[in-house]
This record gives structure tokens, sequence and C-alpha cells, in this order.
């Protein structure tokens, strides 16, 4: 299996030097891992000779617009589940998070130890084959291509031969789906949604700092509002200034039920009541 991947870096730097893969996934996922309701999202894969980027379609149909008005009061659309990653040739990856009012990077490095299967199948016009891992405190199955040359996949898996087409933990909390691709002659420019947010750059943070950071946001989730607190819109159409507890209670409530993220052994256990 070693000599095939050093096959396929080979291919990539021969293939990459003038071009950007771009695979796109369908992310059904659960936000209360209780619920059987899913969330449906769009992800992008872009593959360079230089990096890999995984990050929300959102991101690349609003590019235009960001373009022609950069400014820090320009607010993306809102997705489900923000993941913006950067996958380096070290196999460092860097995760960018937005919280109001900054913008995170923290750098981890992840990698996974597949077992490969003789389980075969067939997805679309590919022959894929079957393999599993354990990431994040989950158990994943993945389905890669080997015709398909290149040893990457959705959010950070990557390291089988073959792209992968199809991805799920055991729990179906999180699945990916393969749903097309194309070659385009250029590097995309993303410095403005994942090396920044428009203009604002990121400040560089420990996991342990940025777990702190989610708590302290859970325990005064209205901080950063100043005096004035938050302004909302009433039923008569009127700008008041919201009731703090309420929505501080709300806030927390939500963080509580919606806690299910991928890597669920970094999740954060918040206070009950």
């Amino acid at each position: 299996m070693k000599s095939l991947i050093l096959q396929l870096l080979l291919f990539s730097e021969l293939v990459f030097s003038q071009s950007t893969h771009r695979f796109f996934y369908e992310l059904k996922f659960k936000n209360d891992s209780t619920s059987t309701d899913y969330v449906k999202d769009f992800y992008v894969l872009d593959i360079s000779k230089d990096d890999q980027k995984f990050y929300n379609y959102e991101f690349l149909k609003n590019d235009s617009i960001s373009k022609s008005k950069i400014n820090q009061d320009y607010i993306f659309s809102e997705t489900e589940l923000d993941i913006r990653l950067v996958h380096k040739k070290n196999n460092e990856f860097y995760n960018y998070y937005s919280q109001t009012p900054l913008y995170y990077l923290l750098k981890t490095n992840d990698k996974q130890n597949w077992n490969i299967t003789t389980e075969k199948k067939i997805i679309g016009k590919y022959n894929v084959q079957k393999a599993t891992t354990k990431f994040g405190g989950r158990n994943w199955e993945a389905w890669f291509s080997s015709e398909i040359p290149l040893f990457y996949g959705p959010y950070k898996f990557y390291g089988l031969p073959g792209l992968i087409l199809e991805l799920a933990d055991t729990k179906q909390n999180y699945i990916f789906t393969f749903k097309g691709n194309k070659n385009i002659k250029y590097k995309t420019d993303t410095s403005t949604y994942i090396e920044a947010l428009n203009t604002l750059k990121p400040l560089e943070v420990s996991q342990k700092q940025y777990d702190k950071l989610q708590m302290d946001y859970f325990l005064s989730p209205l901080k950063d509002f100043g005096e004035g607190g938050l302004i909302i819109e009433n039923e008569k159409g009127e700008m008041v200034q919201a009731n703090s507890k309420d929505v501080t209670e709300q806030q927390q409530s939500y963080l509580r039920k919606f806690n299910n993220p991928i890597e669920v052994d970094k999740a954060i256990h918040y206070p009950e009541k």
C-alpha cells in the first residue's frame, strides 16, 4: 500500500502543477444526536499542488459578491455547520472558526489508521472498496475508488489509495456523499472567507484556549454586545432591547441540545441548569 500511495503522490505532483481538482459532497448530519432529523448541506473539496481545502459551497456562491463588496460589515450566508479547513503538505490542518467578534485559527495534526476490507460495490460509474477507521471519537466507514488516484476525501479524512466517495460514522450522525467534480485551471482565491474573514485576520489559539472560548460564550453569550445589549424587533416592528436573561437561557439551551460535533471527543461538556 505504501508504494501505491507514493505513486499517487507522484501523480498528484504532475497533475496539480497547473490545475485544481474540485469535488462536491453532500453532507447530511444530526445537530442533535438523539434526533432522527437530518440537516443537509453541500461542501467543496479543492485539491491543488500546495494544499487541500474543504469548505461550505455557500462561500463559493458568495465569492463574486465578496469580491465586489469587501468590508468588515459584510456577513456571508450563515450555514448550519461551519467547516473551513486547509490541509497542508506536512499533514497539518488549519482549522478556522468564526466566533463573534473575532476569527480564530487552530492548527492540528490529524490522521487515520485505516483497515481496508475486501468488500466492494459500485457508486455511480466507479468501483469502490470499503475501509474502516476510528477518528474523533467515532467509528467510520469509507468507500474509496482507486479509479480516482487521489488519496483524499471529505473533512480531515485521507490516506486511502483512492478518493473517498462515501463516508459515514457507524451511528449515521454524519454522512458524506460524492455528488460530482470538475477541473479548473486556476486556484480559487479563498483569502476572504477561509484564511481571513473579509479583512479580519485570524487569531491563532490552542485547543485548550479554543475550548475556553466556547465555554466563556456559553456562560455569557451577550458579553460582546456591550452596555446596549442585543437589539431586536418586537411584534409591533419596534426595535427594543432584548431581555438578557431570556436570551442567555435560550442560547444555553440551544448549545446543550445541538452539541454533536464531527469530532465528538472534542465536544464541550456544558453545565446543566
